[in-house]
């Protein structure tokens, strides 16, 4: 039997494919990194988002260790919108302009759709928000953490029209951690 040009290439094709295809996913190994770590999301076209999520992580990693902490950066508001409506990512820093544009689902982010945020903290510049699904408890922690080397959990100051997460209200009222811990 004599061997083709085309033979020959299908063989070297399927030789490169095959460990391609037997490779293991990263999707199962990021699903359990998200449930190990707090993510905290930055983006690209706002180098003070990613700034500010090394300043809160740093923070996290003394007061919240067991947290374990991590900035993730998207390259776009875009792409954090994404992750948020789809419950990828529980929390990110975010101007005013472009939490108040996903909550409502407008602008850039309306094929997103509204996406239900919740205020974490005013970091003066720009907003920590939570998916209003982020866990009380974890938030109250957060807002505990946060407030303790005065990041601005009492000064949720009405520039913005997004409430605060339960979390973070029932630590500014004075509930017990305890209180909020769900069975």
């Amino acid at each position: 039997m004599k061997l083709t040009r085309r033979d020959v290439l299908v063989a070297l094709a399927a030789g490169a494919i095959a460990p391609a295809a037997q490779a293991h996913t990263m999707f199962n190994q990021w699903v359990v990194y998200r449930q190990k770590h707090l993510l905290i999301g930055s983006h690209r076209k706002d180098s003070a988002t990613y700034d500010l999520s090394q300043e809160l992580v740093l923070t996290l990693e003394h007061l919240l260790p067991e947290a374990s902490a991590r900035s993730a950066r998207a390259p776009r508001p875009e792409r954090l919108a994404s992750l948020l409506a789809t419950r990828q990512l529980e929390l990110a820093i975010l101007s005013v302009d472009n939490a108040e544009q996903m909550q409502s689902g407008t602008g850039d982010f309306a094929p997103y759709g509204a996406i239900p945020l919740t205020l974490v903290t005013d970091l003066k510049s720009h907003l920590l928000v939570a998916h209003e699904d982020f866990t009380r408890h974890h938030a109250w922690l957060v807002a505990a953490a946060l407030d303790e080397v005065g990041f601005g959990v009492g000064a949720l100051d009405g520039r913005t029209n997004i409430t605060p997460h339960s979390g973070v209200s029932a630590f500014r009222q004075g509930v017990p951690m305890s209180d909020l811990i769900e069975e």
